[in-house]
C-alpha cells in the first residue's frame, strides 16, 4: 500500500512539474508575442517617434498615465519650455473601455500593435493626449528637422531630386493647383485644430525649390520669412523673382481656408 501512495506521489509531482512548464513555456510565447508586436517599421518615419520607452504625464511634471514604446508614432504640439504636448489614436477593443475612458493596466493598441500601456486609467480626448519632454522625441523624426539639416549639409541644395528622401520619409502629398507651382506638403494634426491647415509646404517650380510654407519655427539660412496671417509664415529664396507675389499667392490661400 505505501509502495502504491509513493507511486502516486511521484506520478502527482511530475504532472505538476509538466503542468508548470507548459505554463511558462505559454508564458514565454506570450511575452515573445508582445515583443514582436512592439517592433515598429522605422521607414518611412512619417512624423514624430519617441525615444522610449516614455512616461507619459496628465501634466508638465505631473502623474505618468501611460508609457509607451521606443519608436511609437505620435503626434504633437510644437514644444514650450521643454515639454511637448502628444497625443495617439488607439484602436483597442471596446472592453478596454469603460464610459469614455482607457482602463488602467490596459495595453494600448494602434492598428493591432502593442505601442504601450496605461497605468492610471486615461480618458479619451479625440485620443490620448498627454505631456513628454522634447529629448523624448527623436530629433530626426521632427520634419522641420530634417529640412533644417538639409540645407546645413547642402546650403544651395534646392533641386526637387535633392528632396525626394524627405518627400518619400514623411510621405508628403503632392498638389500642383497653384499657378505652375507644385507644393508637397503634409498637414498639422488633431491636437493642435480638429480642421487642421498645412504644417510643411515644400514649394517648386520648374523643379527647383522656391518656397517653404511652415506653422512652426524654421530657419533657412540665406532667406527672407515672411509673414502671412493665421500664425502662418512663408519663407522665400533671395535668387526668387516675384517673391512677393508668392507670398500673395499663398496669403491668399491661407485665408480661403476660413
Amino acid at each position: 500500500m505505501k509502495k502504491i501512495i509513493i507511486i502516486l506521489a511521484v506520478f502527482s509531482l511530475m504532472s505538476c512539474l509538466s503542468d508548470k512548464k507548459e505554463k511558462e513555456g505559454d508564458s514565454e510565447k506570450e511575452e515573445q508575442l508582445v515583443n514582436t508586436e512592439q517592433t515598429i517599421d522605422e521607414e518611412p518615419i512619417l512624423g514624430e517617434r519617441v525615444e522610449g520607452p516614455v512616461s507619459v504625464r496628465d501634466t508638465i511634471d505631473g502623474e505618468v498615465i501611460f508609457i509607451l514604446n521606443d519608436n511609437v508614432l505620435i503626434e504633437t504640439v510644437h514644444e514650450e519650455n521643454g515639454w511637448n504636448v502628444i497625443g495617439i489614436l488607439p484602436t483597442n477593443p471596446e472592453s478596454d473601455f469603460e464610459d469614455g475612458v482607457l482602463k488602467k493596466g490596459v495595453k494600448i493598441l494602434v492598428d493591432k500593435q502593442v505601442v504601450g500601456k496605461t497605468t492610471k486609467e486615461v480618458e479619451l480626448m479625440m485620443g490620448l493626449v498627454g505631456y513628454i519632454q522634447k529629448e523624448n522625441i527623436k530629433p530626426n523624426t521632427i520634419i522641420e528637422n530634417a529640412i533644417m539639416s538639409h540645407f546645413e549639409e547642402n546650403k544651395d541644395s534646392r533641386e526637387f531630386v535633392n528632396f525626394k528622401k524627405i518627400i518619400s520619409n514623411f510621405k508628403l502629398q503632392k498638389d500642383d493647383q497653384f499657378d505652375g507651382m507644385t507644393i508637397y506638403y503634409n498637414y498639422e494634426n488633431w491636437i493642435v485644430d480638429p480642421s487642421p491647415m498645412m504644417r510643411i509646404g515644400l514649394v517648386f517650380k520648374n523643379e527647383r525649390l522656391i518656397a517653404v510654407l511652415h506653422s512652426r519655427p524654421l530657419v533657412i539660412e540665406g532667406t527672407k520669412d515672411n509673414k502671412l496671417d493665421h500664425a502662418f509664415d512663408c519663407i522665400t529664396f533671395k535668387d526668387v523673382e516675384n517673391a512677393d507675389r508668392i507670398v500673395k499667392i499663398f496669403n491668399h490661400f491661407v485665408n480661403s481656408g476660413d
